[in-house]
């Protein structure tokens, strides 16, 4: 049995739940490798089951901690007729991981008999990353790295942002990413004052910086990395926001350690950049936490209730954003060490001008 199971058995047996109704696709994939649609029951001591249709029967047969269970019938019914197999009458269910619909489809066919509990416990396990998961996440930093440093080496004017996302996303499968993490943000001038920008056919001109916003996805484990690409004639008031938010990413870094809250790392930023009276252009969190999801907790925000611990894996982004104008980013990955951080994507340049 992995660790990861014996985890959530314990969580259960300190909450008294017979067994945990595991719904969401991350935390399927994160408990027992199943990439197809599937739902897992895990029954403490009794059984653990992968529950799904036809179309996935290959990939429910290899898994090794849990028994396949097929069908075409409805779900709700099936589940319970397994549930009765086991006598249980309290079951977890994720409130996170269910539609409205899901969920009162479940009721309907529990009725009075079966008391659903709502749980978020794999998620919370999730925040804590082991030795595996982080070497999956340097690798798709690796990959994310290659693939721009590639673009900005090939990079002309008179790009389009759309012809950059697209080479960028070319050469991140190319050289091994299993898929991209998110559509890439490719954003040129005044389209960059938009934090999530759609690529256009406006063209980079070396009067523009041009914001990218991109990442690898490889196993499952997700990179989110942003840069911000300048002329050599690059416009004093560029220069000086953006040597600000550098700046402003390195006394986060500093702060970063066990015990700290999350919320004090988005306050040391929201503070330096309040002193150049440009705090308000900020207009997002200073950073998410990042694996199996692109965003994911533990969330390094102004109303995080997080406290950080060793080897959770987040950004840190500082930005601003001057509507119609332009926007400035830069985003790097973290992992939280025994007494500071280490800046997973450390290989990445802060400055690429061209």
């Amino acid at each position: 049995m992995n660790n990861r199971i014996e985890k959530i058995i314990s969580f259960l047996e300190k909450e008294k739940i017979e067994a945990l109704l595991v719904t969401d696709r991350s935390n399927v994939e994160y408990l027992s490798n199943f990439r197809g649609d599937g739902i897992l029951l895990i029954i403490p001591h009794k059984a653990n089951l992968i529950i799904s249709d036809p179309r996935f029967i290959q990939e429910a047969y290899s898994l090794k901690d849990f028994v396949p269970k097929i069908t075409n019938k409805k779900m709700p019914k099936f589940i319970l007729k397994e549930v009765k197999k086991f006598r249980i009458r309290r079951i977890g269910f994720e409130e996170n991981g269910l539609t409205y619909r899901q969920y009162t489809l479940l009721k309907e066919v529990f009725k009075d008999d079966i008391e659903l509990v709502p749980v978020n416990f794999v998620e919370e396990i999730r925040i804590v990353k082991d030795e595996e998961e982080i070497k999956l996440i340097k690798k798709a930093i690796e990959i994310s790295i290659s693939a721009f440093e590639q673009v900005f080496y090939e990079l002309e004017t008179g790009s389009t942002e759309k012809e950059i996302a697209n080479r960028l996303e070319y050469l991140i499968r190319d050289k091994g990413a299993d898929s991209v993490a998110f559509e890439s943000i490719v954003a040129v001038g005044s389209n960059a004052s938009c934090p999530h920008a759609k690529p256009t056919s406006k063209k980079w001109g070396k009067e523009s910086p041009l914001l990218i916003d991109w990442g690898a996805k490889i196993k499952g484990y997700n990179c989110d990395l942003t840069r911000t690409i300048f002329s050599y004639k690059i416009n004093h008031i560029y220069k000086r926001n953006y040597e600000i938010l550098l700046e402003a990413q390195e006394k986060a870094f500093s702060s970063i350690k066990p015990g700290i809250e999350a919320k004090k790392v988005d306050q040391i930023i929201r503070k330096f950049l309040k002193n150049y009276k440009i705090d308000k252009f900020f207009l997002h969190s200073s950073g998410h936490g990042i694996g199996k999801e692109v965003h994911e907790a533990p969330w390094i925000s102004k109303e995080s209730d997080y406290v950080l611990e060793e080897n959770m894996v987040f950004t840190i982004e500082p930005a601003i954003y001057i509507k119609n104008k332009y926007g400035l980013r830069v985003e790097d990955m973290v992992r939280v060490t025994s007494c500071g951080c280490e800046v997973l994507s450390k290989k990445l340049k802060k400055w690429y001008i061209k």
